[in-house]
């Protein structure tokens, strides 16, 4: 027998690898952070022992889910400006962040976050906020997994850095977690109407020096599109191809508003767009052309949004939406199936965040991300087709069980690596300062 770490056994395990191979009794074998084995019970069972032993009899064992656009510590923010016009609520964002978001606030408000999206089945995120460091420390203590990176914006902003001195606060946080299992670096420059010419050179060498994916905001609403329209003579996007930006690692938040050329060139380039439905019809934005980018190829994935925006990181929901929005515009009920949304979330989105080797699926060889989701419940009763309950039924309170990187991070819906009571507690005398 060959000793492993963990046997997740007796499951109904739906694996999102390159043939979608479902295992009615099925059982992974987790050793260390990555996947050994995955197959029938009784195969498994015959060639492995382990010393934990986790019986997954009425449920789904699966990927996590990849929330590839957010910013965590606007948790902190949530309800704060809603029901306002964009420049209304930006500036109560903004007035707020640049009162009260410093590190020790950012750091309590992505703990916050990462509770909720651990019992929602979030196992992976990719974040964007001021001081990139104090959620990649609340991220790696909590053993969450993270992509995010130095911020780059031609103003000050919250983390009081002149445009001048990012580049050397980059080059340190890219050095710094290098080579951390958790924590995947990525550079985040705001976006083109936020970002100029000059710092975008700068971006772009840091790319080829690093090796890193890049993630910014592009064509998100109509007075981003025009104001870089009116300044450039281009688009968001066809200014990112211009400085050499769009890459197979290049994932663009939102893409409301892209012009045929925009997605014509995202398609030679490999570059995807983070779909975020739920956020940007709060906002009355629009949404992305999902229709047309799936047409072309563009890879597409899918995000929550900052909860100051869409109130939640409530993944589910953002598939849901993601599969029904476009086929009231089309009239079209089979357009992007339930199994195509799923991978969005989770294969697709890995490869195009450049780890796709890697995450994404239940393979031997890959990390151990999953999630498992409690089948013996009314609302997810019969069970014809797992895609489609995924799609349709499931919500983040059936989620029971989450590991991430080969270690429990929830058992019986009990968080093991957060003391979520007392973060709470501390998020709601915090909001008291800020409601002041």
């Amino acid at each position: 027998m060959q000793k492993v770490d963990t046997l997740i056994e007796n499951g109904l395990i739906v694996t999102l690898d390159g043939t979608a191979r479902v295992l009615p009794e099925g059982s992974v074998a987790i050793h260390g952070s990555t996947i050994t084995a995955v197959g029938p019970k009784e195969e498994i069972a015959a060639v492995y022992s382990a010393e934990t032993t986790v019986n997954a009899e009425n449920h789904l064992v699966m990927p996590g889910l990849i929330n590839a656009h957010t910013h965590l510590s606007m948790t902190l923010l949530r309800g704060l400006a809603d029901d306002l016009v964009l420049e209304a609520f930006l500036e109560r964002v903004w007035e707020a962040e640049e009162k009260f978001m410093n590190p020790p606030t950012i750091r309590l408000g992505a703990e916050l976050a990462i509770c909720e999206m651990i019992r929602g089945g979030t196992t992976f995120a990719q974040d964007m906020y001021w001081f990139p460091e104090a959620t990649a420390e609340a991220a790696r203590s909590a053993g969450f997994r993270l992509m995010n990176g130095p911020i780059f914006v031609d103003f000050e902003g919250a983390d009081h850095t002149p445009a001048d001195q990012r580049e050397g606060k980059a080059r340190t946080f890219l050095d710094k977690y290098a080579d951390e299992e958790l924590i995947h670096p990525c550079l985040m420059p705001h976006g083109t109407y936020t970002v100029s010419p000059p710092l975008l050179e700068i971006i772009k060498t840091l790319m080829d020096e690093y090796l890193v994916p890049l993630h910014t905001h592009a064509s998100e609403t109509a007075f981003e599109v025009a104001t870089v329209q009116e300044r450039y003579n281009e688009t968001p996007v066809s200014q990112l191809d211009r400085f050499g930006m769009l890459q197979p690692t290049t994932t663009l938040a939102h893409g409301v508003h892209l012009a045929p050329e925009d997605i014509r060139l995202l398609a030679e380039r490999g570059s995807a767009v983070v779909h975020c439905p739920v956020s940007n019809l709060k906002t009355a934005a629009g949404f992305a052309p999902l229709p047309a980018l799936k047409e072309a190829g563009v890879p597409v994935l899918l995000g929550t949004d900052g909860t100051s925006s869409s109130n939640d990181l409530d993944m589910w929901k953002v598939l849901r939406f993601a599969a029904i929005l476009a086929r009231s515009e089309l009239g079209d009920p089979t357009f992007n199936p339930a199994l195509d949304v799923v991978r969005m979330a989770t294969s697709d989105a890995a490869r195009a965040m450049g780890l796709g080797e890697k995450l994404g699926s239940l393979e031997p060889g890959k990390y151990a991300d999953l999630i498992m989701i409690e089948l013996n419940k009314p609302h997810l009763t019969p069970l014809f087709d797992v895609y489609s309950q995924l799609v349709y039924a499931v919500g983040r309170e059936d989620v029971s069980d989450v590991f991430i990187h080969g270690k429990a991070v929830m058992r019986d819906r009990r968080l093991l690596t957060l003391d979520e009571n007392w973060i709470m507690y501390q998020a709601r005398l915090k909001a008291e300062e800020i409601a002041g």
